[in-house]
């Protein structure tokens, strides 16, 4: 006879409900950044659990950069400008059978909407700064001393401007992640991407959102024709 009271998945563990309750106070903002938790007593008796379970959680909830922990004072809600170790969602990326072209169609989506809020959302400064970035990876390239490793650094420095001077903290941080996962295959040597490169700047700079989205769309085919020729 069928158990019809047999458990089909497995219960999550307290420490898991605790991290997922405090998760769902953040989604319907009745935590919010700044905010000071109750103590592990008060949690423990709350949730129905020991404080050990809360200790735990916490701990968890603290390198993954939700929570703050400042000893003598409590355990507070970390606010935007707290940099996280490593997102718990994108950290399972990395641990996930993934392939090159599958990460390059997520770079392109990423880069042509990253692409337009630069545009519309990045300050005269902060564009000046960005070209002199460019000038340096330009420098770089032009100096046939240089080395590929240096060249690649200022290309992942560019990237990671963009995304800063995006003003969206959520986009950024995708943006950066996975501009991350291709330090190994960066190659900004390659025959086109010079080009390339400086025309997408080219377009930032002049604020035109069409050339932009073309450039990143050339950009891309590049990508994956240089990983396909790896590979023949």
């Amino acid at each position: 006879m069928e158990d019809i009271f047999k458990v089909r998945e497995a219960r999550p563990s307290a420490v898991e409900s605790v991290i997922e309750k405090i998760k769902e106070l953040l989604i319907e903002r009745k935590l919010a950044p700044g905010d000071m938790i109750p103590n592990e007593n008060a949690l423990a008796e709350s949730l129905k659990v020991g404080r050990g379970t809360i200790r735990e959680a916490l701990k968890i909830l603290s390198a993954y950069g939700v929570v703050e922990i400042k000893q003598g004072h409590g355990t507070f809600i970390s606010s935007a400008s707290n940099k996280r170790l490593f997102d718990p969602q994108l950290f399972q990326i990395l641990i996930q059978d993934r392939d090159y072209i599958s990460l390059t169609q997520v770079r392109h989506l990423l880069e042509e909407g990253l692409v337009k809020l630069v545009i519309q959302s990045a300050t005269d400064e902060e564009l000046i700064l960005l070209d002199q970035k460019m000038n340096e990876f330009v420098e770089v390239l032009a100096n046939n001393g240089s080395s590929a490793k240096e060249a690649a650094r200022l290309d992942l420095e560019y990237h990671r401007m963009l995304g800063r001077i995006c003003h969206n903290s959520i986009v950024e941080n995708i943006y950066v992640f996975v501009i991350d996962l291709f330090t190994k295959t960066i190659n900004p040597i390659h025959e086109g991407v010079d080009t390339v490169h400086q025309r997408l700047h080219s377009a930032i700079m002049n604020r035109d959102i069409a050339q932009a989205v073309d450039a990143v769309h050339e950009h891309t085919e590049i990508w994956k024709q240089a990983y396909q020729a790896t590979k023949k």
